[in-house]
């Protein structure tokens, strides 16, 4: 066999050998090729629902934080919130009287806890001065009011009275709603406290920091009465 003819049988060998890939080549880019899964309809549906859910919640929050505030000579907010229970609702636009709202970011916060010790104390001082009733208002759920009522009252008389703002209408009425996203997890009352009279207001006292009890402390209350 010539030079010539080993070379060509050799390069054909090569090309037949190289070139084709085996079984077992194959079996492997077959078993590392990723499978690529589909996005269901239902995802796509479930992304624009949430997404629906979290531009609604923010359009009602920026619409609750439009509104001015309530200043002396406003009429109280004709809306109704619970007190007592689940079935009881009081509208304070329809008392009659004196009467004092304290406004509180959140029953059992340390501050809020502070507060209305003061007014619990000094009752019968605020009833010599003319006060009906003094009304602790948060945005909780009744449950809530009444199980912080029952700690700070700790079996003593029930003097004040404790109402829930749980859709925070009162605080969107009063032109008051705090954005304690970063703390209690959505909007709450800005801390505070509003004296009105045959549904009128006379004095309104909003902290400049809601972590600070000063203007709407008990004894500085009393001192505009």
């Amino acid at each position: 066999m010539s030079l010539r003819t080993t070379l060509n049988t050799t390069r054909a060998f090569c090309t037949k050998t190289s070139l084709k890939p085996s079984n077992l080549y194959r079996t492997i880019i077959t078993a590392h090729r990723p499978t690529v899964q589909p996005i269901a309809v239902k995802q796509y549906r479930m992304a624009s629902i949430i997404q629906a859910t979290a531009q609604a919640a923010h359009s009602t929050f920026a619409n609750l934080v439009s509104a001015s505030p309530i200043k002396a000579g406003d009429a109280v907010p004709d809306v109704e919130i619970k007190i007592n229970d689940l079935e009881d609702k009081i509208n304070f636009s329809k008392l009659t009287g004196k009467n004092i709202l304290v406004l509180v970011p959140g029953a059992f916060s340390p501050t809020c806890s502070s507060q209305v010790p003061g007014y619990i104390e000094q009752f019968s001082a605020f009833k010599s001065k003319g006060v009906s009733d003094i009304y602790i208002v948060a945005v909780n759920d009744m449950f809530v009011m009444n199980a912080w009522k029952d700690k700070l009252q700790d079996g003593k008389p029930e003097t004040v009275k404790y109402a829930a703002d749980d859709a925070a209408t009162l605080a969107h009425g009063l032109g008051l709603v705090l954005d304690a996203q970063a703390i209690f997890g959505g909007p709450r009352l800005k801390r505070g406290a509003v004296v009105f009279e045959d549904g009128k207001v006379t004095h309104v006292a909003v902290e400049p920091s809601p972590g600070e009890v000063t203007v709407s402390h008990a004894d500085e209350v009393l001192k505009v009465l």
